[in-house]
This record gives C-alpha cells, sequence and structure tokens, in this order.
C-alpha cells in the first residue's frame, strides 16, 4: 500500500510540474516554482544526448529576494533519481567538448534568449560568473550563484548523461544555500520542438 501513495505522489507532483512549467519553444522550458524564476535551455543538450556529459544553460532569477545557490544545490532528476552536476574536475578530465559547447550555443542558438528575456528581460545577468566556464576564457569557475530582484545569473551545467534518449522528462531543481523552501524548479522534454 504504501508502495502505491509514494509511486501516486510521484505522478501527481510530476502532472503538477509540467502544468507549472511553460514551454516556450525551441527547446527552452520556464518555471517560476518555488520562489526562484528558473529557465532551462535544452537546445544544445537534444543535439548531445549521445555523449557521456550533456550540458544545459540555466537561466536563475527571484522575484522574491535574494539566493545563494551553490554548485551542489544544482541537481537533475531523471526516472526518479537525482544526479548533481559533475566536479569541474571530472568535466574537465573527460570530456574535452566544453569550449566546442559554448562555440556552438554562442553562434546557433543564442537567438532563444529573446525567449527567455520577453520572460526576465526586467533581471541583469552576470555574464563573467559561470558553474562551468569554458577552459579557453580564463575565467574560474565560481562555486556559488547569486540572484536577486534585480540580478541573475547565466550559467551552463553538466550533467553525467544517464541513458537519455529523445522525448524523456528531466526535472533540474535548485535551492537556496539557507532556506530549503526556497527553491526552482522546471521540467523539461527533450527534443521537444
Amino acid at each position: 500500500m504504501k508502495i502505491i501513495r509514494i509511486s501516486l505522489l510521484i505522478l501527481i507532483t510530476g502532472v503538477l510540474l509540467n502544468a507549472q512549467t511553460v514551454h516556450l519553444g525551441q527547446q527552452v522550458f520556464y518555471s517560476e516554482v518555488g520562489g526562484i524564476i528558473l529557465a532551462a535551455d535544452a537546445s544544445l543538450t537534444a543535439n548531445k544526448l549521445e555523449s557521456d556529459y550533456v550540458p544545459f544553460v540555466l537561466y536563475m532569477a527571484s522575484n522574491l529576494g535574494s539566493a545563494t545557490i551553490p554548485r551542489e544545490n544544482v541537481v537533475m532528476v531523471y526516472e526518479g533519481n537525482t544526479y548533481p552536476m559533475v566536479p569541474v574536475k571530472e568535466l574537465r578530465s573527460k570530456y574535452n567538448q566544453d569550449n566546442r559547447d559554448y562555440r556552438q550555443y554562442n553562434n546557433f542558438y543564442m537567438g532563444v534568449e529573446s525567449l527567455l528575456l520577453a520572460h526576465m528581460g526586467s533581471f541583469r545577468f552576470d555574464w563573467s560568473s559561470d558553474f562551468f566556464p569554458p577552459r579557453s576564457s580564463g575565467l574560474l569557475a565560481t562555486d556559488e550563484a547569486g540572484i536577486s530582484g534585480t540580478i541573475g545569473f547565466k550559467t551552463f551545467a553538466y550533467f553525467k548523461n544517464p541513458g537519455f534518449k529523445k522525448g524523456d522528462q528531466v526535472v533540474i531543481r535548485v535551492f537556496d544555500k539557507n532556506k530549503s523552501d526556497f527553491y526552482g524548479e522546471v521540467a523539461v522534454i527533450l527534443g521537444e520542438e
């Protein structure tokens, strides 16, 4: 009986989260659940489903005050399992495509930012900080994202690929460092046009 209740709770949570996530088009998903505004651009992700590591581009902001989001508080939920972002050291030693990912995103997918800015245009984004800056940039990876009512944070977020297929759904969640009830989450359907 307990298994049935847990399964039903997971199903209801997934349906409610899907209802609260807006698909803006072009693989961009947006949600204001939990007080932290979170958008995930999966346009690059959809083209790297065969890779061992997959990048999402995340945009975070807040309507409810300031938040500090450490890198360990950015997770992906896929098929009931929670996956943290990979450590920078692991990514750099096992994946040599981060520079290419940045170039490809900037050359081909940057246009999707207009979709996001229609919803998040009142925030200023810090372009000099990133959880995974490309190694050719000379920037150091930041360990925490700071957001507020005026300042947003844009970052690449890399996760180890658990075996994605086109059409799979993942949920990306972020949590404030000090208040676990101050969070954001967005549902993403991989390959959704």
